[in-house]
């Protein structure tokens, strides 16, 4: 599977300065191309990889999941790709970088944009010429592009593109064209946290679910899921607030005026947990346990309890 474009992150970089009283710290900001590989496919091989996930999968980090390779390359002093890839485990990701995505509509996507309509207009009768692909063939913001898609592709910076990485860039920029970056880390993140709170594992759940709402979009949805994590671990009062958020972001999200409804009878009652959820308030699943559901969608069953 090719890999996919997940467009332009941050992480930020924390450094003391000075000495004694005059000491202080001072923050940077990197921004990365980011990337995803699925898993079950073939890829780049990044020396210490398998070492590094190893270690953190065997660590009981929470949330940790096989989402994929993650693969990222800084971003030169003018934002365009370094070509130098490096590759994080999804909880590493999802835990040190954000999406910036007035970045990268602002350097990346123009010079993505304009290198699909090159490679498209590539003659297909006749040989393929690596010298199509010469600096004097594109302009300079295209080639940077190129080479961090091959870097992504193949591992390393610094390559010539070969006839058969023709169909894999044009995939890969067609996704860059159709990129939407909040609502793809929210999506993302969301799944991951779906699957967690289905094992039980809340504490991480609920992690991830305010790591997606680090991000603007979606947030009546994220916070009704993020509600369920509550109500299941016996804070109703919090799942009520989170519950009244998403109402106030969207008033017509009828799942969440339902569960409100619920909990608040249970809190009434004097009841930690409302017990068992009617079954005309509960939301619809949000899909099967083998795919990550989408943010957008809830998480609840129609027929389960919150609590199930």
């Amino acid at each position: 599977m090719v890999p996919q474009v997940l467009g332009v992150y941050v992480s930020m970089r924390i450094e003391r300065t000075g000495m004694g009283t005059t000491s202080r710290e001072v923050s940077q900001k990197i921004y990365w191309l980011a990337a995803c590989q699925a898993d079950g496919t073939e890829g780049p091989a990044v020396p210490g990889l398998a070492d590094r996930a190893g270690q953190a999968a065997g660590s009981g980090q929470a949330g940790q999941t096989a989402g994929g390779r993650y693969i990222l390359q800084p971003l030169t002093d003018v934002h365009l790709p370094s070509g130098l890839v490096k590759e994080l485990p999804e909880a590493d990701f999802i835990e040190h970088f954000l999406p910036d995505a007035e970045c990268y509509e602002k350097f990346i996507r123009p010079a993505a944009e304009a290198l699909a309509v090159y490679i498209d207009e590539l003659p297909t009768d006749v040989p393929f010429s690596v010298e199509q692909f010469s600096p004097l063939a594109l302009p300079f913001d295209q080639l940077r592009v190129l080479d961090g898609l091959l870097a992504v592709l193949r591992g390393r910076p610094g390559l010539v593109p070969r006839a058969h990485d023709v169909p894999d860039l044009r995939a890969m920029l067609e996704g860059m064209r159709r990129l939407r970056m909040a609502p793809e880390f929210q999506n993302r993140v969301a799944g991951v946290a779906i699957g967690l709170r289905r094992r039980g594992d809340y504490a991480a759940a609920e992690y991830y679910y305010e790591r997606a709402l680090a991000v603007s979009g979606q947030e009546d949805r994220i916070l009704f899921n993020l509600a369920r994590v509550y109500y299941e671990t016996g804070r109703p009062e919090k799942a009520a607030d989170c519950l009244r958020r998403a109402l106030e972001a969207n008033p017509g999200l009828a799942v969440a005026e339902q569960f409100l409804r619920f909990v608040l009878t249970g809190i009434r009652s004097g009841a930690s947990e409302g017990g068992e959820m009617p079954n005309n308030a509960g939301p619809n699943d949000a899909g099967g346990d083998g795919a990550a559901p989408a943010a957008s969608e809830p998480d609840a069953s129609a027929s389960g309890s919150p609590g199930a």
